[in-house]
């Protein structure tokens, strides 16, 4: 009997199986122990004070158990000791055979106490999990997610009260999981939903009153105190909601040019154009990374801006048939694939650059205003001084980067 108390846990319904023990023991009363079982077999959990009565009268039935086994294996002791011996042997001498027999085996004495308490708490965290796993089931049914088979062999073993396997245990964690993220999901887009009501509603009404003031206006009327209170502070949000819109879709732009010219992170980048799409807050840290891509780009135009110049320089010259038309060729070709020119190189662009700046001079048809020519002799030395300096730069920047990659 000790055995399959210590050992229920392997029985089906190990809680009904202790009342039953305790019924047959006739420990405990009668009619709360069979309203305990009536409610352990509807799969229903004991209130608190159930369990911790279950748990005392557990108790006192090991004790009893522990009392008559002590008096038969003693009674049995005293009758093997006499067939052995053939003599009636006083209590002192029972006694002393007993010290001996005590010495054979070291038991813990709490052993079986503690074995009986520690199965009941294991029965009952078994109790909770199966009532739990089979409430999952039942929704994961309801809302026809996971394997059905699967599903339902596992609540087949369920009800019969057996263990099921730890693939299991982990499956139902796992659609657990995908459950609670779709009702999760699902709560937010109630929520979501019944707030975007909520705004159109509100947006109805200032309409509604927009309407009635310009219909006062129209008709030559003066609007209330009021009424031009209400139009300056509804103007102040909406010009508030639109210059953040604009900022957005610049931030936006942005971001496709940073993309386009290959600078920063591409997932990063798009993570936080989708941010900025969904009108979400972009962290401190997005912002910072995105303030440091874009100077960076800044950089990059300004020296590509030095080096479409002189290429398209070199395209003037070649058309006006200024320069020996290979070497200019040659040259360009450097630049475009992002390649250092000698300082040769430079000087002869130089030379032909300022007969290029006479030549325009005395072309009368040639309509550039005088300012934007007087712009272009100034600077076109400066810009080829510094041409080498803008290529090392930009290849530093993107050695990946192509020409027909740019955007002028």
């Amino acid at each position: 009997m000790t055995e399959s108390l210590i050992h229920g846990n392997r029985e089906n319904h190990p809680n009904i199986h202790l009342v039953l023990q305790l019924e047959e023991a006739r420990m405990g009363d009668k009619d709360r122990l069979e309203l305990i079982k009536k409610t352990l077999s509807t799969g229903q959990e004991l209130p608190e004070s159930e369990k911790q009565y279950l748990e005392e009268q557990v108790e006192e039935l090991q004790k009893a158990i522990d009392h008559q086994m002590m008096v038969e294996w003693a009674m049995d002791f005293v009758q093997e000791l006499q067939q052995k011996v053939k003599k009636n042997f006083t209590f002192d001498e029972i006694k002393k055979s007993l010290e001996k027999e005590k010495n054979l085996y070291k038991i813990d004495k709490k052993f079986l106490k503690q074995a009986s308490i520690t199965q009941l708490k294991q029965t009952i965290e078994r109790e909770k999990e199966s009532k739990w796993a089979l409430g999952l089931i039942s929704q994961l049914r309801e809302t026809k997610f996971g394997d059905t088979e699967k599903l339902n062999h596992i609540n087949k073993l369920l009800k019969s009260g057996k263990n099921i396997e730890e693939s299991d245990k982990q499956y139902l964690k796992k659609e657990a999981i995908h459950v609670i993220r779709v009702v999760n999901c699902k709560t937010m887009l109630t929520w979501t939903q019944d707030a975007n009501k909520t705004l159109r509603e509100n947006e109805m009404r200032h309409y509604k009153k927009l309407e009635e003031i310009k219909k006062t206006v129209e008709n030559g009327k003066l609007v209330t105190e009021r009424d031009q209170s209400y139009l300056y502070g509804r103007y102040k949000k909406l010009q508030s909601a639109v210059d953040l819109q604009n900022k957005i879709e610049w931030t936006t732009q942005t971001i496709q040019k940073l993309e386009e010219f290959g600078v920063g992170n591409s997932k990063k980048l798009d993570k936080i154009k989708e941010l900025l799409e969904d009108e979400i807050p972009v962290p401190e840290n997005d912002t910072k990374y995105l303030k440091e891509e874009y100077n960076l780009l800044r950089q990059m135009l300004k020296h590509k801006k030095k080096i479409d110049w002189a290429v398209g320089m070199i395209n003037e010259l070649q058309e006006m048939e200024i320069g020996n038309p290979e070497r200019l060729a040659a040259i360009k070709k450097l630049l475009e694939i992002r390649r250092p020119v000698s300082e040769g190189e430079i000087n002869y662009l130089t030379d032909k650059c300022k007969l290029l700046m006479i030549a325009k001079k005395s072309d009368k048809e040639y309509q550039t205003p005088n300012n934007e020519n007087q712009e272009e002799e100034s600077n076109y030395n400066f810009i080829l001084t510094g041409l080498n300096t803008a290529v090392k730069e930009l290849e530093n920047y993107n050695p990946s980067f192509k020409q027909t990659e740019l955007i002028s």
